[in-house]
């Protein structure tokens, strides 16, 4: 297993895990004085979305995978957990077998493996990328060619301004426009060109937008973008890649009916001319005459988040702020809400699940419980938890994002027995706590003031004690009222409430 000792041990060694549609990354690095150093680069062509057969991951797909992750183990076995991230992208999201592909994965690697969306995905790409060029002001287009999504995000120094995840990529491209019924390879002028048309098509509900904010410099990530810059015509600089030479590249491997082979590895080659058809759309819908090859991508944007959250500065509270302000919520009685909360949460010593963090997440649910209140006051927890589920939230991967939904929406009133059971079995329990600690957080500030009394919370099996000092409750008549209110809802999932 990973290790599990305290960060003090290793405190200068970080890993990123990027579980791509088309390769497996891992990145290694070492924090020295502020200067992040390369430690270890490992890249394995895994082509999970090879194997994303009617939304199913194939057995022989979900195996070299595995095997992928078996030797990432044995690299980082030594490095403690909360320094390293695991992400997976598009073909995981897509695949309906996904959550029993990564119960098996998180067992071999020892790890828990988030699933980021598409939005998350292009938000990290662009941090990644933008630590590693010059901070010059200006703005920038990058583009990220994946197995199975493209992602395009305009932003400027180190802050992403508009960001979008496409569902094209060399990989799926290559199966639905360049392959026949048996698997095999049919390029020519007619699948090239279905392949370009569809990614353009693709395009056209973005490509306005995008021209319209306008931008100064154009970066590329991903292994297409680097093996295209190296197949460009003599006199292109080196790292870019130009219009000229894009078109060149694509009517050359037109002409020849194959892609262009010189000391690329077969699995690149395999997805190379569908990668092509894709650029060739990109730079044409995009108006783009010349194009920067960036070495650093998804991963190198987990490795700058995760080192940031370690001290102290997360992207994640920045969202729930920017959300709060969105929505309108009264932040003074957010954090009322919270304190309360995360002091009921600590009493009762939820025990760690190793996946997400507890407190933090009970945190942010309490500083967002409202947000459904700019909608309407009728039924506004589910406003809330629809908001949380289908938003855009920096910084969160969709399990995360998941579980505030859940919180905001099961806060008040009736508690769906149904969404408890949809939680995941090992989790179901610590999060009905930190549900209940937040029902119980908002009926106490119900008054919308400072909360005069520290009441004692302790919980058996079927049986919840709330506990206050003497004569508190018989002063604070309604909250004595909606607390007898709470006791029937609680009776309700076999939950007795005490209130002494």
């Amino acid at each position: 297993m990973v290790s599990t000792s305290s960060p003090q041990d290793h405190s200068h060694y970080f890993v990123a895990i990027d579980l791509g549609s088309n390769s497996f990354h891992m990145l290694i690095v070492r924090e020295n004085q502020g200067v992040i150093e390369v430690v270890d680069r490992v890249k394995d062509m895994v082509q999970i979305a090879r194997g994303l057969t009617n939304g199913i991951l194939s057995e022989d797909a979900q195996v070299r995978a595995l095997t992928c992750l078996s030797w990432f183990k044995e690299r980082i076995q030594e490095i403690p957990a909360d320094q390293i991230r695991v992400v997976g992208t598009k073909a995981l999201r897509a695949a309906t077998n996904a959550q029993d592909f990564l119960r098996q994965a998180e067992q071999t690697l020892g790890l828990p493996i988030q699933i980021v969306s598409g939005y998350e995905e292009a938000r990290l790409v662009y941090i990644g990328v933008a630590q590693t060029i010059s901070h010059d002001h200006r703005k920038r287009l990058v583009a990220d060619i994946g197995g199975a999504s493209t992602e395009f995000v305009i932003g400027q120094d180190y802050k992403p301004k508009i960001l979008e995840s496409l569902t094209m990529g060399c990989v799926t491209y290559t199966d639905k426009y360049l392959s026949d019924d048996s698997g095999q390879l049919t390029i020519n002028s007619k699948s090239m060109r279905r392949a370009y048309l569809a990614a353009c098509e693709e395009m056209q509900g973005i490509r306005r937008r995008y021209l319209d904010e306008g931008w100064d410099m154009t970066y590329g990530a991903s292994g297409t973008m680097k093996t295209v810059a190296e197949l460009m015509p003599e006199g292109t600089p080196t790292g870019t890649i130009d219009a000229d030479g894009i078109t060149w590249l694509y009517d050359s491997v037109v002409s020849n009916g194959f892609a262009p082979q010189d000391n690329i590895p077969k699995a690149r080659r395999h997805v190379l001319a569908a990668g092509i058809a894709i650029l060739k759309a990109i730079f044409d819908q995009m108006q783009i005459s010349q194009l920067h090859v960036s070495n650093a991508a998804l991963k190198e944007g987990l490795i700058y988040e995760t080192i940031g959250r370690l001290k102290h500065h997360d992207i994640r509270d920045e969202t729930v702020e920017q959300t709060q302000t969105k929505y309108h919520v009264d932040k003074h009685q957010a954090q009322r809400v919270c304190d309360t909360a995360l002091a009921l949460e600590k009493q009762l010593a939820i025990p760690d699940n190793g996946v997400f963090n507890q407190s933090k997440i009970l945190g942010w649910a309490a500083q967002l419980h409202e947000i459904g209140l700019s909608i309407s006051h009728s039924g506004y927890h589910h406003h809330g938890k629809y908001i949380l589920a289908n938003c855009d939230l920096a910084g969160f991967n969709r399990y995360e994002q998941f579980l505030l939904s859940v919180l905001v929406g099961m806060h008040r009133r009736k508690i769906d027995t149904q969404v408890l059971e949809t939680l995941n079995d090992g989790h179901r329990e610590s999060i009905l706590n930190m549900a209940i600690c937040l029902r119980l957080a908002a009926v106490l500030n119900r008054k919308r003031d400072s909360l005069d009394c520290q009441p004692v919370l302790s919980r058996t099996e079927q049986a919840i004690s709330l506990a206050f000092e003497d004569s508190w409750l018989d002063n604070n008549p309604l909250t004595q009222t909606s607390l007898a209110q709470e006791s029937n809802y609680l009776y309700r999932i076999g939950l007795q409430l005490e209130i002494q």
